[in-house]
């Protein structure tokens, strides 16, 4: 069995963005590109649809985004990923917990627009595109979507993004990752843990450390990518997926990405 608790790589110090992959081409010829949307609550996993919710109790925006729907969906072989992710936590009294996958391009142009209103007001000091820089570690950039140009493709447009964290299997509490879920901050990347115990800042039984290595792992071992600026962002069948695996010089890793952008399915909302 894989070790769950194994140290997280550490990201180069040119880590690229998600933005980077997106001249990486698609293969339409691959089976999986007209894979369906699955509800991932149906398919036995916990989802919570965090940008819909209407209480307030999604920080950190604290209303529902435009566009965001109450359905969990991801592509069916992320489901199946999803699971086996699920299952090597599940032994550590944990459950993985979905926030969210297949995103509309309204929902991605608001979380652009309250990420760009964020920076502006923290960053004046920076000019127009330091802070745009600082947007797109964290969002993709919606703002030239054409369905005709694959250049222009949302990651979460083609549900196969994933964005998840740990919860208590029995009481369904998040656990402490270090930093809240969507948390514009380097808190946030992934791998700000381990390099504070390098430094000697955490002790190597720091809580946050071992809950982001469990679920990183879990999720790793099972097929996905990580996003290296957001220890809840995973990937599978993107373009940063691919972009990823190629950038790390992983063996055998595919040249093409095979989930483009979609919709929901009637009857999903």
């Amino acid at each position: 069995m894989a070790d769950l608790l194994a140290p997280l790589p550490l990201r180069p110090d040119r880590a690229g963005v998600a933005s980077d992959c997106r001249l990486l081409p698609f293969d339409r010829e691959d089976p999986r590109w007209r894979e369906p949307l699955v509800d991932l609550a149906e398919e036995g996993l916990l989802t919570e649809a965090w940008y819909a919710r209407r209480d307030g109790g999604n920080a950190p925006y604290h209303a529902r985004i435009a566009g965001a729907v109450d359905t969990v969906a991801a592509r069916a072989g992320v489901a199946v990923l999803l699971r086996e992710a699920d299952a090597a936590v599940a032994a550590r009294g944990l459950r993985i917990k979905v926030l969210d996958a297949y995103r509309s391009v309204e929902t991605q142009a608001g979380l652009w627009s309250f990420f760009s209103d964020q920076v502006a007001r923290e960053r004046p000091d920076l000019d127009a595109g330091a802070r745009e820089a600082i947007v797109r570690t964290f969002v993709s950039d919606p703002r030239r979507f054409d369905p005709a140009d694959d250049t222009s493709w949302p990651i979460h447009s083609t549900g196969g993004s994933v964005d998840v964290v740990l919860v208590d299997a029995v009481t369904g509490m998040v656990l402490d990752h270090g930093a809240g879920f969507d948390e514009a901050h380097e808190r946030s990347f992934t791998d700000h843990y381990e390099r504070l115990l390098g430094q000697g800042g955490i002790p190597p039984d720091d809580p946050r450390l071992l809950t982001r290595r469990v679920l990183v792992n879990a999720m790793v071992n099972a097929g996905f990518t990580n996003y290296a600026y957001e220890f809840w962002h995973f990937d599978y069948g993107t373009q940063l997926h691919v972009w990823t695996l190629r950038e790390s010089g992983a063996p055998g890793a595919p040249s093409r990405a095979w989930y483009g952008t979609t919709t929901l399915p009637e009857g999903m909302s």
